[in-house]
Parts: structure tokens; C-alpha cells; sequence
């Protein structure tokens, strides 16, 4: 007599990877509604242009002298 039952154990198995992609769906909705592909890229926008600020201070604050 095995000590785990395979059908059993499948039944699992399914019910576990129906219920991760049921999440994986809802969380893609969600951000899909809250648009944080467009935040994201914004935020990323926004941290490049300070970047480039704060290279230019750096460099202007070093050659000026």
C-alpha cells in the first residue's frame, strides 16, 4: 500500500496551478486598471531627467574650478 495516493496528489496539483493563475490573472488585471505600466515608465522618466541634473551640477561644481 503506497504511502501517498496519486490521484489524490494530482487533484492537488491541479487545484494548486488553477489557483496561481487565477491570482496571476487577477493581479494582471489589477495593474492593468490601475495603469502601472504608465507610472512606471513615468517614474522612470522623472529618475533619468534628476539623474541627468545631478550629472551636469557635478560636472558644472568640478570644471569651474
Amino acid at each position: 500500500m503506497p504511502l501517498l495516493n496519486k490521484d489524490k496528489m494530482m487533484h492537488g496539483f491541479e487545484k494548486a496551478v488553477d489557483t496561481v493563475n487565477d491570482a496571476a490573472d487577477k493581479a494582471g488585471q489589477y495593474a492593468k486598471e490601475h495603469e502601472w505600466d504608465k507610472k512606471a515608465k513615468h517614474a522612470a522618466d522623472v529618475v533619468s531627467r534628476e539623474v541627468k541634473n545631478v550629472g551636469q551640477s557635478v560636472k558644472d561644481a568640478f570644471s569651474s574650478k
